[in-house]
């Protein structure tokens, strides 16, 4: 499953596409703690394995090269305009966002003007593969 996905970043990646940074249970325990809810199996192989970042300005939130969690905070952010708890940001797009369903894995769109949710991925690795594909469109 996640084999496409890191050939192609292997083959495209530049020097700080990503963080790389050291992520351990510890820290994503005390991320979970803190947004009380469990972070989804296919994020948890992001953020270890990339941190944050990603190709062509496409940006996947993740965990700095400091260790700081950076989708803790924007999605603490996020939830002072209505995200419901139940949902990690992933992608700030400046009028919406991507966040993840932790109940269902989905990843979804979401506006602060309309508060909806629409559904575009069925889970993580799709969504990151479709992001990564449209970067190397645009490269």
């Amino acid at each position: 499953m996640y084999d496409k996905i890191v050939k192609i970043i292997s083959q495209y990646e530049e020097k700080g596409d990503f963080t790389h940074p050291n992520v351990d249970d510890k820290d994503l325990y005390d991320a979970e703690k803190i947004l009380n809810l469990k972070i989804p199996e296919q994020y948890v192989w992001f953020l270890k394995n990339y941190g944050h970042g990603g190709l062509d300005g496409i940006e996947t939130l993740g965990v700095g090269k400091n260790g700081k969690m950076i989708f803790v905070e924007k999605t603490l952010e996020f939830r002072s305009y209505g995200l419901n708890d139940d949902k990690i940001v992933i992608e700030n797009c400046d009028e919406w966002i991507y966040c993840i369903d932790v109940k269902t894995g989905a990843v979804m769109m979401w506006s602060q003007g309309d508060k909806k949710y629409k559904i575009n991925y069925k889970n993580f690795i799709e969504y990151l593969n479709d992001r990564i594909s449209d970067a190397i469109e645009n490269m």
